[in-house]
């Protein structure tokens, strides 16, 4: 008698779509679920991003989330659409300043009774964006890094929560769907004072301080740019 060969388990990584990251949520620690946050609760989830940073974008973000224009092109995105077409048809119709909330990205984790006790919100980087209009070439290369590199804006965790692997869950949901999406490169920074170093560290992202820069621009378009943090700053990034 033959015996059946089992069958190796799948390594691959289920691919995430919007109904499920809106409704069903991802699987995060303690019994969280980390979902796109939802108009509702626009305001608590602000309230906490804004214990991590100072400004939310003058509130833009905030506003963009409740009337439900937060994350838009990424959510379409998700289910299959052309991400780059979004983007050049927002551009070339005068609506560059909405395709930056579309391109944004509001993750929150919720409890078991449906209470947000984390959040993390990416956006496209205006830095980025200006020195890449700057390399040599005629090709929309500040249109291109917002296809390629995302910048993690603010990423908090309520007070009681902390120490559960909550902003580490966040942090490897938002890798898992911007890798999805064929993004290149996620960075941030943090004040030097806070120390974070080591944190993001152990979440797979490199740290560098003044003057330490990286070359962001060779992968983009063949010609150097280089990216570093701000005085009094710390920037963490990770490749794909």
């Amino acid at each position: 008698m033959t015996r059946k060969k089992r069958a190796r388990p799948s390594s691959a990584v289920a691919r995430v779509t919007a109904r499920k990251l809106k409704e069903d949520g991802l699987a995060g620690p303690s019994g969280t679920r980390i979902r796109f946050a939802a108009p509702g609760e626009s305001s608590s989830v602000g309230d906490l991003l804004k214990a991590a940073v100072d400004d939310l974008e003058g509130g833009q973000v905030v506003e963009a989330l409740a009337e439900e224009r937060c994350g838009t092109f990424l959510l379409d995105a998700l289910d299959g659409a052309k991400l780059t077409s979004l983007l050049v048809r927002a551009a070339t119709g005068g609506e560059l300043l909405a395709a930056v909330a579309a391109m944004s990205l509001p993750l929150v984790a919720h409890d078991r009774d449906g209470q947000p006790v984390g959040a993390l919100l990416t956006v496209p980087s205006a830095t980025i964006a200006e020195m890449a209009d700057r390399l040599p070439g005629d090709a929309p290369y500040d249109l291109v890094s917002m296809l390629k590199y995302a910048k993690i804006k603010a990423l908090a965790v309520r007070e009681d929560a902390r120490g559960a692997g909550i902003g580490a869950a966040l942090l490897k949901r938002c890798a898992q769907i911007y890798w999805q999406l064929d993004y290149h490169l996620l960075f941030g920074e943090f004040e030097t004072e806070r120390a974070l170093g080591p944190y993001y560290a152990r979440q797979g992202f490199s740290v560098l301080e003044p003057p330490q820069t990286i070359d962001i621009g060779t992968v983009l378009a063949g010609h150097p740019m280089h990216l570093g943090a701000h005085p009094g700053e710390a920037l963490f990034y990770r490749w794909r």
